[in-house]
């Protein structure tokens, strides 16, 4: 049994996922397996992966039809031999020769932990520039003490900066799209909250490219409102301080104008137990006083700490 699986759910784009083979070839730590999931309709992917030799380690799954994501990486992840699971999404790639030596010993040298993560260096294409985005301690204590904070802003970043052990038993919500990795951390820190991080970025993510699946549900009504309410459904019965969640909801109705329940309802089922909770965010919503009370939230210190540390990346 290899110590970790390095996971590649693929969809094309083999330009960016030539450098994601590439780091995982100069890696140092050589007990892996890799396994590339591809949901491409062509065999650009597998005709570039003969460009390289894995000496045996590569298991290669061409899913017809495609499974699309995150079915992907949940079927990637649990072909996944290894003690570890290393998610590596194919537009990603690690920073350093020794950055998957640096995961396994989050989890090798403390055994009560499931889950680890790094910072990662964010490829800004627009922009041509390169950022380190990392969590901060306070971030990361506030975190790890109340998992439902990530509703609010993803202090961890994206799948491919995580490591966890293989335990088959938390998978990738495939209902969702946007909120599925802020779903997926929250899960994974309520199942065990003695998770690991490093500000040291590990991992490099692209953001801007074309295809991105950010790119195509970033502007989109219903995956934005449906996924919340849905997320916050899920959150509903933990000791969550609903005034929060209030306030996130009237702002993210008020940006795609839904007014009233009847426009809710139309874009995603609502839970009868949950009508109470939304009939008084309309209500407040719809209040004179609520942008006051939103600017005064957002400008609070206590929810200021959402922005991640950001500084360019000079290597």
């Amino acid at each position: 049994m290899p110590k970790v699986s390095i996971c590649i759910p693929t969809y094309r784009q083999v330009e960016f996922l030539r450098k994601t083979l590439s780091s995982v070839l100069s890696q140092d730590f050589a007990d892996y397996e890799l396994i590339v999931s591809d949901d491409s309709s062509d065999a650009s992917v597998e005709n570039l992966l003969k460009e390289f030799d894995f000496n045996g380690k590569l298991r290669y799954f061409h899913n017809s039809p495609s499974l699309g994501s995150p079915a992907n990486w949940n079927f990637a992840m649990k072909q996944a031999q290894g003690e570890y699971i290393k998610i590596l999404h194919h537009d990603d790639f690690f920073t350093s020769e020794n950055s998957l030596t640096k995961f396994v010993k989050f989890l090798d040298e403390n055994p009560s932990s499931s889950f680890a993560f790094s910072g990662t260096v964010i490829d800004l294409l627009a922009l041509k520039t390169k950022k380190i985005y990392s969590c901060s301690n306070k971030q990361f204590s506030k975190m790890t003490n109340a998992p439902d904070r990530l509703f609010f802003s993803n202090y961890i970043g994206a799948p491919s900066a995580t490591i966890i052990r293989n335990d088959k038993t938390v998978f990738f919500d495939e209902k969702m799209k946007w909120l599925v990795d802020v779903d997926w951390y929250i899960k994974l820190i309520y199942n065990n909250p003695k998770v690991i991080f490093s500000k040291e970025p590990l991992i490099c993510t692209v953001h801007g490219a074309e295809g991105q699946i950010t790119q195509s549900v970033l502007l989109d009504k219903n995956i934005q409102i449906g996924e919340h309410v849905y997320l916050f459904e899920k959150l509903a019965d933990k000791k969550i301080k609903c005034k929060k969640y209030s306030l996130l909801f009237q702002l993210l109705f008020h940006k795609y104008k839904v007014n009233d329940m009847s426009q809710l309802k139309a874009i995603y089922p609502v839970e009868k137990k949950l009508e109470p909770f939304f009939n008084k965010v309309f209500e407040a919503k719809n209040s004179a006083i609520v942008f006051k009370k939103i600017i005064f939230w957002l400008n609070k210190k206590s929810f200021r700490d959402h922005l991640f540390t950001l500084k360019t990346y000079l290597k």
